[in-house]
């Protein structure tokens, strides 16, 4: 059996379950977002936070198994272009899921707060600030940049950084035009008063 080759399953199983539990966290995050009381917009809350502890370990399994095939490969292996890039992109993520984990965590305690005092009461409205609402998106342009260039595995470290600076533009393109069909739906279907 060749141990290289498992450590690239375990590479790619990574990258699989973040992407699984990505798809869990905008399911979840659209659940929120329609909930009808606090207690269900809590109960998706949880669900959002449960599932954001994989990202973390994901990140890291990625990088150790990453680190133990660049050992078996040349020896500069770790200068290249593609590496250095994928390890600017764990540092992003890492930093953008801490940050939206903060975020996180002080809007559980508000909707704590408010299902102690009444779960059926209608839920308040979310409002993310831009830099909120458009990191999950980014994240996604982030990790798609880095698969990119783990593929074709830039020469250059200016073309491997421009991949990750595009992933980033689009996801964030992405979440602002998300953001402004969603601003005017909700101007279509505000009853007129």
């Amino acid at each position: 059996m060749d141990v290289y080759r498992i450590a690239l399953f375990v590479h790619l199983l990574a990258l699989i379950v973040a992407a699984g539990a990505s798809a869990v966290m905008k399911l979840a995050a659209e659940r929120r977002a329609r909930s009808r009381t606090v207690a269900e917009m809590l109960e998706w809350h949880q669900t959002m936070g449960a599932t954001a502890r994989l990202f973390p370990i994901c990140l890291a399994v990625f990088v150790l198994s990453g680190a133990f095939m660049l050992s078996r490969s040349t020896p500069g292996a770790w200068a290249s272009a593609f590496v250095s890039a994928g390890l600017l992109g764990v540092v992003l993520l890492l930093a953008s899921s801490a940050y939206l984990g903060i975020s996180a965590k002080g809007l559980g305690r508000m909707l704590s707060a408010l299902a102690e005092r009444d779960s059926g009461a209608a839920p308040p409205r979310l409002v993310p600030p831009p830099l909120l609402a458009a990191l999950p998106a980014v994240n996604t342009g982030i990790a798609l940049a880095v698969a990119f260039d783990m593929v074709i595995k830039p020469a250059s470290l200016v073309t491997a950084l421009a991949i990750v600076g595009g992933g980033i533009l689009i996801g964030a393109v992405g979440a602002l035009a998300g953001r402004a069909k969603a601003a005017s739906a909700s101007v279509l279907t505000t009853p007129a008063g």
